[in-house]
């Protein structure tokens, strides 16, 4: 299955239809990216890195899936040769630079829409996403990741779904795992934000941001704080491989059956002491 930065194929995807939708609040044993179906990987391996000081795009390595196990959707990217760390980034799926419609220059734009509403979206090939990979602190351990935050102007849509969201994608000698980190306000990580404005998420890389570190791939909670999830990662001996800002919340509730879905813009991208856009 390919899908270029624009459109999607997922032709031959199987969807098991389990459950009915639903959402969870951080007292259950719920994820946030709870989804009432399992569904197989819908996979890209178009993508694109991105030129910072030039705003060039080339054709890149990576491919990205979106899929469904234990009724959880969860992301995964894979970068055989990623780009110089500092210098690049790659967009997928829907993502991609544009112009602010407040100025200032380029902003990272995504975008996950559910046409056909869920969940035939997720089998008929309509649903999109968008990720944006970046590549600072790799090989740097958690507890070296000190500050990470954006800002984001909501287009179309709500949270929900586990998006927008970041994604930490680490490994150690045995596997390779991801955290996520969800945008939103807890304990739901699905309210609605007011559209036409830039918001700012703050430093969540501080227990001051709450239980919004999912360390579920590592044997930790849904719901873990920044402290939590340094402790956990570093104790299994993992390290930072790159650093994803995802949208792929378009099959969730109100989101889903519209023609925009989830449509964000995010600029001012903090990892440490580097900003992305600008």
């Amino acid at each position: 299955m390919r899908r270029t930065l624009l459109a999607l194929s997922t032709a031959g995807v199987a969807v098991m239809l389990t459950a009915l939708a639903g959402s969870a609040s951080a007292g259950t044993s719920l994820p946030v990216n709870y989804v009432g179906l399992n569904f197989a990987p819908i996979t890209t391996s178009t993508s694109h890195n991105y030129n910072w000081s030039t705003g060039a795009l080339t054709s890149g390595t990576a491919s990205a899936s979106v899929f469904s196990t234990a009724n959880a959707v969860q992301n995964t990217v894979h970068d055989p040769s990623p780009p110089d760390p500092n210098g690049f980034g790659t967009f997928l799926g829907t993502a991609r630079p544009v112009k602010s419609p407040t100025g200032g220059g380029a902003v990272l734009y995504e975008q996950s829409v559910c046409v056909e509403g869920y969940p035939t979206c997720l089998g008929d090939g309509t649903f999109t996403y968008g990720d944006m990979v970046m590549y600072p602190l790799r090989g740097a351990t958690l507890d070296q990741l000190q500050f990470l935050a954006t800002q984001y102007y909501v287009e179309h849509g709500c949270f929900g779904g586990g998006s927008p969201r970041f994604s930490i994608v680490m490994s150690n000698a045995v596997d390779t795992v991801e955290i996520h980190v969800y945008l939103g306000m807890y304990p739901n990580y699905m309210d609605c934000p007011p559209p036409g404005v830039w918001l700012s998420t703050g430093n969540f890389a501080t227990d001051a941001a709450g239980p919004r570190w999912d360390t579920s791939q590592i044997d930790g909670t849904f719901y873990n704080t920044y402290t939590g999830a340094v402790t956990l990662a570093d104790a299994l001996g993992y390290r930072i491989d790159e650093i994803l800002l995802v949208t792929d919340g378009g099959w969730f509730g109100a989101n889903a059956g519209t023609p925009d879905g989830q449509t964000f813009l995010f600029q001012d991208i903090q990892t440490n002491g580097l900003t992305r856009f600008p």
